[in-house]
């Protein structure tokens, strides 16, 4: 496929032929469906619209902050019905993925109360990571010999942490010190989504030091990476990703993730990624210097404008 069949801005047509040959829908959430707590316009009637054509809609996240029933509840509190097992979030990818590997250790977390919410609600063992771990403020030595280390550990996990320490580092790391310890991650994201100046560090900051640190490369779980894919297709064997959209904001992500796994892929221009360096990235693959997969199918400007093309094909053959 030519880049001049990709990257195409998305007509009525367009819309009229995802709709009807696609049965399933993957969302990202933040700079796509909200800039939380703004929610974009058309977004909920969007996922609405979907919903009563039949379509199948999940929600894939790298937030690994907010569980299944945290998502639903926001969904249903601006007016989408969302269940539970709609939510593809990392917290509770990192718990699938324990699962299917049939692991029985204990885990030492690098995270928020989401993970330990997800990963004990399906079983897993958790001593310690979540919540602050932080150092006297007059201390100007670490004693290793009081650190709290548990010697069953069998598995680290590194996802966003506000808490984030070096004692959490230092944990983390002498614990992947273990040769047989798994090393997993959430997601890899350098940053997160934000609309002004200010610049987020994401979980992919916090991983880069314990890795550093560790000198361990982890499985990262969340999107580009198979493993997301991996678990809808576990939970969902129905879902063909050759009747899948990927709607997401960031190519490096959602777009990445999407075309990796066989899906149509649909960029909306809220979010990370801007027309201005969509062209840029075009222009990068004609010249062999950016990988394909980071370019979509399609763009809209937003998912409103994709319900409008919806909508008026519709009315077009009624």
């Amino acid at each position: 496929m030519s880049t001049k069949e990709l990257c195409i801005h998305l007509t009525e047509l367009h819309a009229k032929s995802l709709l009807n040959d696609n049965d399933t829908f993957l969302f990202d959430c933040d700079g796509v469906l909200w800039n939380f707590p703004d929610i974009f316009t058309g977004a909920v009637e969007l996922l609405n619209y979907l919903t009563e054509h039949g379509k199948r809609l999940f929600f894939v996240t790298n937030n690994s902050t907010k569980t299944q029933d945290d998502y639903a509840k926001r969904f249903n509190d601006i007016g989408y019905k969302a269940k539970p097992e709609q939510i593809i979030c990392s917290a509770w990818l990192t718990a699938q993925h324990l699962k299917s590997i049939n692991f029985k250790g204990k885990c030492y977390v690098v995270g928020m109360s989401s993970m330990k919410h997800e990963l004990e609600r399906e079983g897993f063992q958790i001593c310690g990571g979540i919540g602050p771990d932080p150092l006297a403020s007059d201390a100007n030595a670490i004693k290793t010999d009081k650190l709290e280390l548990d010697k069953d550990v069998d598995c680290v996990i590194s996802a966003l942490d506000l808490h984030i320490s070096y004692i959490k580092i230092l944990k983390a790391a002498t614990y992947l010190n273990r040769p047989n310890v798994l090393f997993l991650a959430t997601n890899d994201d350098a940053s997160l989504p934000q609309s002004d100046e200010i610049v987020m560090p994401g979980a992919g900051s916090i991983l880069a030091s314990v890795a550093a640190a560790s000198c361990r490369s982890p499985t990262i779980l969340g999107k580009p990476h198979r493993p997301m894919f991996d678990a809808i297709c576990l939970t969902f064997p129905d879902v063909d990703p050759k009747r899948t959209v990927m709607i997401g904001d960031r190519v490096e992500t959602d777009i990445a993730f999407g075309n990796r796994q066989g899906t149509k892929t649909l960029l909306v221009f809220t979010g990370a990624t801007s027309e201005k360096y969509l062209d840029t990235l075009k222009q990068q693959v004609e010249k062999h210097t950016t990988e394909r997969d980071l370019l979509p199918n399609f763009c809209v400007k937003d998912v409103g404008q994709f319900l409008q093309f919806l909508k008026s094909t519709e009315k077009s053959t009624s």
